[in-house]
């Protein structure tokens, strides 16, 4: 996936140092190949300063891992145990939403409908034949959506209804993760709000009848952006089912982005539980993230949150104004696994060296103080390259 690199790369490059850029073009053949980058490696002051904090505070350094890298690749600015496999916790959600997005596309939205197929009686309400719900995987539909469209049903002037009920398609809502336990739940709510069904329920394979009912999602572009701002399990949990599981998300990492089989295990596609990545891996997802959406005309914080900016889990992180609008990442904390997990990765845009793809993975510790030194560490970072441009992300989203 270089050639999303590529455009990317040279962009942002043009815009902050054009002479560098020019450089960095020039690495490509006229074939449109790139010579392999030997990435130079810095000391920082911010990385030692980090290091020592880490073991005056207790922490064991083998529990710990990261990396900072140049968007480009070409300098590395931070890197301890990056071959290493860690949990990344909820940083996972940004494989669940490369994936989902090279998938469907940014403005797919998900059609959920109830076909009727038969005859309806109105004076009796009575529907003879059967009831067909149409699902298309549609990642944040709730328990409240399900029940205006049953509503919609009854309104149509069904109660009844003497064949089956059939689902077709990804059925999943709310916390019902898998189309089975989502078919449960839509049984007892039918039976809930007046709707019920004779016959049985059951799995199909095609849509027939005229439509009764129906609702449309948002795009999906907004769908993970609230899923990533907010950290969200169940929309994670679902578009993860949507996609074919936990698997799926895991061999588009291999097959896609470039990630080694052995540098990634995904057991759920939200981050719960035990999954693993390396932190050069994890950086690589990001770096390679940031060209396909450049390609599709798109920017991080379309689809990730602005730290200081976007309500949710990086709301009051870097809120001051020499930070604010100065990264866009992803959060993750798991209290009860792995002896405490707390992650951090995404994109900070520095002044003297652009942005820099990074990740910063912590375990067996307090969450809580994990996440207080991984601001220390950024602002640091920052601080030494110069601190955010004038134009930063919170300029350009306050624009919109």
């Amino acid at each position: 996936m270089i050639r999303y690199l590529l455009s990317t790369a040279c962009l942002i490059l043009f815009l902050f140092w054009p002479i560098q850029a020019q450089e960095f073009a020039s690495s490509f053949s006229h074939a449109g190949s790139i010579a392999e980058i030997v990435p130079e490696r810095f000391s920082t002051a911010a990385e030692s300063s980090y290091l020592n904090t880490l073991t005056k505070r207790g922490f064991k350094l083998e529990t710990q891992g990261f990396l900072i890298e140049s968007l480009d690749g070409a300098a590395i600015y931070a890197d301890y145990q990056s071959d290493m496999t860690f949990n990344p916790a909820s940083v996972i959600k940004v494989a669940t939403t490369f994936a989902a997005l090279s998938r469907f596309g940014p403005d797919r939205k998900f059609q959920t409908a109830f076909y009727m197929d038969g005859a309806l009686n109105k004076k009796t309400r009575v529907l003879k034949g059967n009831l067909i719900l149409a699902a298309e995987g549609d990642p944040n539909l709730s328990a409240t959506d399900i029940k205006q469209l049953i509503r919609q049903v009854a309104r149509s002037g069904i109660s009844r209804v003497t064949g089956d009920l059939i689902v077709v398609g990804p059925l999943s809502f709310a916390n019902y993760y898998t189309r089975d336990r989502a078919m449960k739940r839509l049984g007892v709510v039918l039976n809930t709000v007046g709707v019920r069904i004779v016959g049985a329920r059951r799995i199909g394979r095609e849509v027939s009848g005229s439509l009764v009912a129906s609702h449309i999602s948002s795009t999906l572009r907004d769908i993970v952006l609230f899923q990533n701002a907010h950290s969200s399990n169940p929309i994670a949990e679902r578009l993860g089912e949507t996609l074919g599981g936990p698997k799926a998300v895991e061999q588009f990492l291999i097959e896609q982005v470039g990630i080694p089989q052995p540098e990634i295990l995904i057991s759920h596609t939200s981050g719960l539980d035990e999954n693993r990545i390396t932190p050069r891996s994890t950086v690589l997802l990001f770096r390679e993230l940031v060209g396909w959406l450049d390609a599709h005309d798109m920017a991080p914080e379309d689809v990730l949150p602005v730290a200081g900016v976007d309500d949710g889990t990086l709301k009051r992180r870097f809120s001051s104004a020499d930070y604010r609008g100065g990264i866009v990442a992803k959060t993750g904390s798991l209290p009860g696994t792995d002896g405490g997990v707390s992650t951090l990765a995404g994109i900070v845009y520095t002044k003297d060296h652009g942005p820099l793809v990074f990740s910063i993975f912590n375990t067996r510790g307090s969450v809580l103080r994990y996440r207080q030194l991984q601001d220390v560490f950024l602002k640091a970072v920052i601080q030494e390259s110069g601190g955010i441009p004038l134009t930063n992300v919170s300029l350009r989203k306050s624009s919109n």
